[in-house]
C-alpha cells in the first residue's frame, strides 16, 4: 500500500534529482549500505527488477509499511542537508522550504511507528476493487456515496484528519443503515438490536446510533472482527464532533487515524458487497 500521494513524491524526486534515474549522490553500493543501515533490506535483493537508484526508492515507497518509509525518507533527508553543506552547495531558498515541508510531513508520518502490529497489518489490506455500484441499485444514493469517496480522498491529501473521520462516520451510518432498511425483520430480531429502556421494543431503524449498527452487523456476520473492531474505533472518534468533547479528552487526530477511518469504510464496502453476492 503506498503511503505517499503523488505531491509528496513529485517533491521527493526533485529534492533528490531523481529523475535522470539517480538519487542524490549515491553509488549503487553507497546507496544499498545507507538502506541497509537505516531499515534493515538490501534494496536490490528486495526489489530486484527496479533497476535504477530511483526506481527502486519508488519501490521502497510503494510497497513498503509507512513506519519504513518514513524513517528511511527522514535520514535521506538529512543526509541531502549534510551532504550539501559538506559540499559547500549553495541551497535555494525554495529548497530549503521544500525540505522543511518535506521533514515536517515524514515527521507526521513517522507516528505510524505507534500505531499497532494489528493497526499496521489492517491498512496494508488491499480493499480498493470494492464500487459502491457493486452495493446499491439505487443511482442517487451511489452517487452519493461515490461523492464521499471522493472528498474522503481529498481530505487525505489535503491533511484533514477531523474531515476524513466525520465524513467516513456518517457514511458508515448510511450504508449500515441502507443495509438495515433491506433486511428489517433480520436485523430487528438481532439481540443487540438496541430496544427503548421503558417498554423493551426495539426502536425504529431510523433512530439507531452509529454504535448500534456495528454491533448488529457483527452479530449477522456482515461485518468481519476485525473490521467490527476497528469501525468501533472510528465511531468513538466521530464523538469528538463536539469540540468540547475533544477538548476535554485531549484528542488530536493524525493522518494515519484518518487513514485507519478510510481503510474501515472501504472493509465494510467490501463484507456489505460479499454479503450481497451470497443472497
Amino acid at each position: 500500500m503506498t503511503v505517499l500521494d503523488n505531491i509528496t513524491k513529485k517533491e521527493f524526486e526533485k529534492l533528490f534529482g531523481m529523475r535522470s534515474g539517480y538519487v542524490l549522490d549515491f553509488s549503487n553500493p553507497s546507496f544499498a549500505d545507507f538502506i541497509k543501515t537505516s531499515v534493515g533490506f538490501d534494496p536490490y535483493e528486495k526489489y530486484p527488477e527496479a533497476g535504477s537508484k530511483a526506481r527502486t526508492l519508488r519501490a521502497i515507497w510503494d510497497n513498503e509499511p509507512a513506519s519504513i518509509v518514513a524513517k528511511l525518507l527522514l535520514e535521506m533527508l538529512d543526509y541531502w542537508k549534510a551532504a550539501s553543506a559538506m559540499q559547500n552547495i549553495e541551497v535555494s531558498h525554495n529548497d530549503e522550504i521544500l525540505y522543511e515541508e518535506l521533514k515536517r510531513k515524514m515527521s507526521d508520518l513517522g507516528a505510524t511507528q505507534s500505531l499497532t502490529d494489528d493497526e499496521q497489518q489492517f491498512l496494508q489490506e488491499d480493499f480498493s476493487s470494492i464500487e459502491p455500484q457493486q452495493l446499491e441499485e439505487d443511482p442517487k444514493f451511489q452517487k452519493i456515496i461515490e461523492q464521499r469517496l471522493s472528498e474522503i480522498d481529498k481530505c487525505i491529501k489535503a491533511d484533514a484528519p477531523l474531515a476524513v473521520i466525520f465524513l467516513v462516520g456518517s457514511t458508515l451510518e448510511g450504508l449500515l443503515q441502507k443495509v438495515a432498511q433491506q433486511h428489517e425483520p433480520k436485523w430487528i430480531s438481532a439481540k443487540n438490536a438496541p430496544r427503548n429502556k421503558r417498554t423493551s421494543q426495539v426502536l425504529p431503524i431510523d433512530s439507531w446510533t452509529l454504535n448500534d449498527f456495528i454491533n448488529v452487523a457483527g452479530e449477522l456476520s456482515i461485518l468481519g472482527r476485525d473490521v467490527q473492531a476497528h469501525a468501533t474505533q472510528v465511531r468513538k472518534f466521530r464523538n469528538y464532533i463536539h469540540p468540547l468533547k475533544q477538548q476535554h479528552e485531549k484528542f488530536m487526530p493524525r493522518i494515519e487515524t484518518a487513514l485507519i477511518a478510510q481503510q474501515v469504510l472501504r472493509a465494510v464496502l467490501r463484507d456489505i458487497s460479499a454479503m450481497q453476492a451470497e443472497e
